[in-house]
């Protein structure tokens, strides 16, 4: 059965950890609540026909493939079900893996994570602004 339009926040948060998985350092997508605030951002008008095509396919991809609904779905085929909706409906996955990123990277816990020393307005600019980043070093890993 497929699900009904209402558990829009269920089939994005499912999609959304597909796009930023979670690991041994963070829940990914879900360490920032992705598939919530991206339903509270369509239902507000942004994106809303985009989003809803896109929901459309992949509830109608996980029911042809899988025979289940989306937020049914584990981690490998979630990454199946993206690369299906990636070829049926581009504009909606480039949003929404756009949108995804976007929230993930904004979030200060993240920048912590991936050595990022957060705004340089706060500090007068990065230090290291003009060396390649191949020589720069994440904070968490200088000694």
């Amino acid at each position: 059965m497929s699900e009904p339009p209402s558990d829009d926040g269920a089939v994005l948060a499912a999609l959304a950890n597909g796009i930023i998985p979670a690991d041994e350092r963070d829940a990914g997508a879900a360490a920032v609540d992705a598939g919530p605030r991206l339903l509270e951002r369509v239902r507000s008008g942004t994106g809303a026909a985009l989003y809803a095509e896109g929901l459309r396919a992949a509830r109608e991809i996980a029911q042809a493939a899988f025979s289940r609904r989306v937020s049914d779905l584990g981690p490998p085929e979630v990454h199946q079900l993206l690369e299906r909706v990636k070829e049926r409906a581009p504009g909606f996955f480039k949003q929404l893996r756009t949108d995804v990123a976007a929230l993930y990277l904004s979030d200060p816990a993240v920048w912590k994570r991936i050595g990022f020393p957060g705004p340089s307005i706060e500090t007068g600019g990065h230090p290291d602004f003009d060396r390649p980043q191949a020589e720069a070093r994440p904070r968490d890993q200088e000694s």
